[in-house]
């Protein structure tokens, strides 16, 4: 028995679109487990509240990144010193403000006004200042808020959540892309796909760590925690802008009614548009915090909001998974994802595809 073809091994084993929607499915509520576990509950609530029109903040934050890595420009932490006088760096071309730590107050003279692009581009005292410094946020309550949420220090959750979230995730993302993206009948799949790699890749951006390069004994390994960091976060804001486009485009190709193209051409719009309002409500961070021990009920929450944000970003792929409509068989007969994808793991002998097929 012949499947409709997605992703087809050398042996002749085919993997439907909806049974590829599986690990994409893991992917998202797995993700958010951990995001809530690692990065606390406010990072799950905003993951999933942003991450199905995140394209473009996971692409800014991760260019922020690895700006501040390349040119090491983090500011003061355990290897740095304080930027001297006349010393400048971008910052003086998004800001009003002073770059660096110099947060632009002299004796007699008042703090300048923030301009309209900070939150999108702070200076390097913004991300490593704490969220009740008014200098910074002036009276934003809610922003301010959101900043102490982020309570989180140097762990080996936080470890673990970062190891996950920036090695191995974009590790898996890549071969999942190479064994789905040879055929053009699976556009719902790689949609679904892209959208999930928003789970991992976002947090990175919104808590950046520079603590956890700080901790490292050495420079050049903190060095290299920020750039891994940043270099992650922008490989997975590609994956999920190559798996979006070429999904649009399978789907439209494939499709034999009216393809929604005006959906399409509004989702760049809406992702600006919740790129913009997640900065005003979450901007880049280094969340560590001096609040001491976090209380037992916070990691019940955290676990909690991250399932059930996981719940949420898990929907579009397991009603994939679910549809007979992108599973059935070319005989007519109807199943779903989880009938075909056992076929298909009894079929295959190359433990590579088997592995991309199951893992998140």
């Amino acid at each position: 028995m012949h499947f409709v073809s997605s992703s087809e091994s050398t042996d002749g084993c085919v993997l439907s679109p909806s049974a590829s929607a599986f690990s994409a499915m893991l992917s998202a509520f797995i993700g958010s487990v951990v995001n809530g576990l690692t990065s606390g509950w406010f990072v799950a609530f905003m993951t999933g509240w942003i991450a199905w029109f995140a394209l473009f903040r996971v692409m800014l934050a991760g260019l922020y990144m690895l700006y501040r890595s390349s040119t090491d420009s983090w500011g003061p932490g355990k290897h740095e010193r304080i930027p001297g006088p006349g010393e400048e760096d971008l910052d003086h071309l998004m800001n009003n403000d002073n770059s660096g730590f110099n947060l632009g107050e002299e004796v007699g003279r008042a703090p300048t006004q923030p301009s309209r692009f900070r939150i999108l581009w702070p200076t390097a005292a913004d991300v490593r200042t704490v969220g009740s410094d008014q200098r910074l946020w002036g009276t934003n309550k809610t922003v301010a808020q959101s900043l102490r949420d982020l309570d989180h220090g140097v762990s080996v959750l936080g470890w673990f959540g970062w190891i996950y979230g920036a090695v191995y995730a974009p590790i898996t993302q890549s071969f999942w892309i190479a064994a789905n993206t040879n055929t053009s009948s699976n556009g719902a799949a790689k949609i679904v796909k892209g959208l999930s790699i928003a789970v991992t890749a976002l947090p990175l951006g919104m808590d950046c760590r520079v603590r956890y390069a700080d901790s490292l004994k050495r420079k050049w390994a903190g060095t290299l925690f920020n750039l891994t960091n940043s270099i992650s976060c922008v490989l997975q804001g590609i994956f999920c802008a190559i798996l979006l486009v070429h999904g649009v485009i399978d789907l439209s190709a494939s499709s034999s009614s009216f393809f929604p193209w005006p959906i399409v051409a509004i989702y760049p719009v809406f992702s600006l548009v919740w790129m913009y309002t997640s900065f005003t409500f979450l901007p880049i961070k280094d969340g560590a915090r001096k609040s001491g021990k976090a209380h037992w009920y916070r990691h019940i929450l955290d676990l909690s909001m991250g399932a059930f944000a996981g719940l949420f970003l898990a929907a579009p792929a397991f009603a994939l998974y679910q549809s007979a409509q992108f599973a059935k068989f070319e005989s007519g007969d109807r199943s779903n994802g989880m009938n075909n994808l056992a076929s298909y793991l009894s079929c295959e002998r190359q433990l590579w595809r088997k592995f991309v097929a199951v893992v998140p």
